[in-house]
């Protein structure tokens, strides 16, 4: 397990650590924002995420690719589909509603949220983040109060100003309610599709609590040398699921619409789950590894109107 991802987590257990720094880093960004225009902040963030300065004129790799479509592109259903609420409205119209998790209740407000009109095992999520919820296995020791407080800090958050990603300051921030789909952890399987074709996926899992990202091309053979930043590659071979020529069709359908997107999907006891729609992957800055693997998924990659 990687450094980065024990700190999180530990973080993610302390409620009053989770709630001063979220503050911080609202605070601090929300400076940023109005100090930097979307392409200045870019430059400056990539280069210290990545070490090198981008090619935002001329984009070759991915990640300045991801860039590019950040300052450029436009598609209005993007907001739509990156919002866990909306998403679900999308992808019923995209002839896909049987995929859908169900959602038991919306609030505007941590405040709004009765326990005692929820299920004993229940998961609370933000729907205009990433990584922003609880999970509820037990409703008797679910410390709702403490949690209240996280949670109108997500809020007031908008995580456009994190990364730039526009999409992010159309939405509305809300708070969604879902039953627990599983008592074990999930195996999430994220199709990365480019130009409407899935060319490889990671599948993130968990095995002796310690989290695992493994990257995979689109016909399951595992990429061994490819690893995440935040997370450590298990160095085995997951089961192949019996639904994954079915999910892979599905994720490039709702793919087709747009340059590039990540479609989440789950397999839970047979039956296939949509996850999220996410447009820029750790904020489009990922450092890849090996940096081959940026060029490419960045060849992958046809931008509308660079040709």
């Amino acid at each position: 397990m990687t450094l980065l991802w024990k700190i999180k987590q530990h973080i993610k257990s302390n409620g009053l650590a989770r709630l001063l720094i979220e503050e911080r880093k609202r605070l601090l960004y929300t400076r940023d924002a109005r100090r930097y225009s979307d392409r200045e902040f870019i430059e400056r963030f990539y280069e210290r995420k990545i070490g090198r300065k981008p090619d935002l004129d001329h984009p070759i790799t991915f990640t300045e690719k991801l860039q590019w479509l950040k300052l450029h592109y436009r598609d209005p259903a993007i907001p739509r589909a990156s919002d866990k609420y909306e998403a679900k409205k999308y992808i019923a119209e995209r002839g896909f509603p049987e995929l859908l998790i169900p959602t038991l209740a919306v609030y505007d407000s941590a405040d709004e949220i009765d326990l005692d009109k929820l299920p004993d095992q229940f998961i609370l999520k933000a729907t205009h983040g990433s990584g922003w919820n609880f999970i509820c296995r037990d409703k008797a020791s679910f410390d709702l109060p403490a949690k209240r407080k996280i949670m109108n800090s997500w809020l007031k958050q908008n995580l456009y100003i994190y990364g730039r990603e526009w999409n992010y300051k159309e939405q509305t921030p809300r708070l969604i309610a879902e039953p627990l789909m599983d008592d074990k952890p999930l195996v999430d399987y994220k199709f990365l599709c480019f130009n409407g074709v899935c060319r490889a996926l990671t599948v993130n899992h968990d095995d002796d609590s310690t989290h695992y990202i493994d990257f995979y091309d689109s016909d399951w053979n595992l990429i061994p040398e490819m690893k995440a930043d935040i997370a450590d590659h298990s160095k085995k071979i997951m089961p192949k699921p019996d639904r994954f020529d079915e999910m892979k069709t599905i994720a490039e359908q709702l793919a087709a619409p747009f340059p590039f997107v990540r479609v989440d999907l789950y397999d839970i006891h047979g039956t296939i789950y949509f996850g999220e729609m996410t447009f820029f992957p750790g904020s489009g800055f990922w450092k890849i590894t090996p940096p081959s693997y940026d060029n490419t998924f960045g060849a992958w990659l046809t931008l509308p109107g660079l040709v």
